[in-house]
């Protein structure tokens, strides 16, 4: 069978206070474009469907009317949706009455346990003949509250964590090929893997739980579809895939590759075959100058390109472009300068221009909050302030929740 594997789409992201909306909704008609030429049996999205847990009205109506779109257009398809840790799973899994009206769409938010977890986690996925070709071990971000994640002796958090990752794939796996194991396996995760290179913009895992080794999700699977990480990579295993992110999420990401990934199984134990498909850049990001220099290079740089192709777009089209300078204190008329530059210009800036100073462009200056996630010291303060109380470390809860916090102050300060 074919898959057609992505993640991150992050719908209702918005840069710099433009909305992004038309530009994922172009993605999202291309997506089922692709899912029709290239006759694909399932859509997998690993996570991360929405930006925040409370996505915008606008946002939530952009991801149901794809959902029937596609099921209208490709009746046979089987679409799986997983949450990520942007994603409120109770809310991803909402319209799951609707979900089961339309026929194979599955929306999996939040994890189950016993019974419950083979018939939320554990999918048959029909083939070109309508029977079953592989299985979909679907699960979304886990948290260690989510699953077992006691400490054993001399474990770290994270060693515990990557294990009971590790033993709750696995037995979902061994029911899956207990009830056929002629078909072969794919799971679905939305996590950090030991070894994968981030994008830099992916907000880290709650719980503070930074990676989890490779083989606690690919022993047992024959092809491993993650989200999460904004790269498109391969962690480990020719198996084992992060898609990365279709769009740019912010201007650090403009130069890497989007891709979508299309994935073939034959049989089990037979390494799949994944073709990426490069996804069109439906609005550029663009930084001027490219490396920062004196104010008069940045204003040589917009002067001199080409903004013909966007005379006509429409607003929310028009390309983001961020301005950024080296300063010699001459800058006074900042503002008017910005403004006289932009103006009659089809682009959208996004925020003030940005002073960057020495010899390695390091920024001195910006208008973002500090990034929380970046600092030990809290951490720090809050272990000795706790072992001072109680005489003891914080327990892996305590830890997680402390950081939970953490991050969702990072989340109010800035996009993370």
């Amino acid at each position: 069978m074919r898959l057609l594997h992505t993640s991150d789409w992050h719908l209702g992201l918005e840069l710099g206070g433009h909305d992004r909306l038309q530009e994922q909704k172009l993605f999202l008609d291309w997506i089922v474009g692709v899912c029709r030429t290239e006759n694909v049996d399932a859509l997998l999205v690993s996570g991360d469907v929405y930006d925040v847990a409370n996505p915008s009205v606008a946002a939530q109506a952009l991801f149901a009317e794809f959902l029937v779109g596609l099921r209208t257009a490709l009746p046979n398809i089987s679409v799986v949706v997983v949450a990520g840790n942007h994603d409120s799973g109770s809310r991803l899994e909402l319209p799951r009455a609707f979900a089961e009206a339309l026929g194979r769409l599955h929306l999996v938010g939040s994890v189950a346990s016993g019974e419950n977890a083979t018939e939320r986690h554990v999918l048959a996925l029909p083939g070109k003949g309508g029977v079953p070709a592989a299985w979909c071990l679907a699960v979304p971000f886990l948290r260690p509250s989510d699953i077992d994640c006691r400490l054993l002796d001399g474990e770290s958090i994270d060693q515990a964590f990557s294990r009971s990752v590790g033993d709750f794939y696995r037995e979902l796996s061994q029911e899956a090929k207990r009830q056929n194991p002629s078909i072969p396996v794919v799971a679905m995760g939305h996590l950090t893997l030991a070894g994968s290179d981030k994008a830099g913009s992916e907000r880290i895992l709650i719980g503070g739980v930074e990676s989890v080794a490779v083989s606690a999700l690919a022993d047992g699977a024959d092809y491993v579809a993650l989200g999460h990480i904004h790269r498109c990579q391969t962690v480990g295993r020719h198996s084992v895939r992060y898609c990365g992110s279709p769009l740019a999420m912010d201007f650090d990401e403009r130069r890497h590759g989007h891709r979508v990934l299309l994935v073939d199984l034959e049989s089990v134990g037979e390494e799949p075959v994944v073709l990426p498909v490069e996804v069109p850049e439906f609005v550029p990001l663009l930084r001027f100058p490219d490396k920062p220099g004196a104010w008069s290079d940045l204003e040589r740089a917009v002067t001199d390109f080409d903004w013909s192709k966007w005379s006509d777009a429409p607003r929310e089209l028009q390309p983001m472009v961020e301005l950024q300078f080296c300063p010699t204190g001459a800058e006074a008329d900042l503002r008017e300068r910005t403004e006289a530059l932009c103006k009659g210009r089809p682009f959208r800036l996004v925020g003030s221009p940005r002073r960057v100073g020495g010899i390695d462009g390091r920024t001195i200056a910006t208008e973002s909050a500090p990034d929380l996630r970046a600092l030990d010291a809290p951490e720090a303060l809050f272990v000795r302030h706790w072992k001072r109380k109680y005489g003891a470390e914080p327990s892996v809860d305590s830890l997680a929740c402390f950081r939970e916090i953490v991050d969702g102050l990072a989340i109010q300060g800035g996009r993370a």
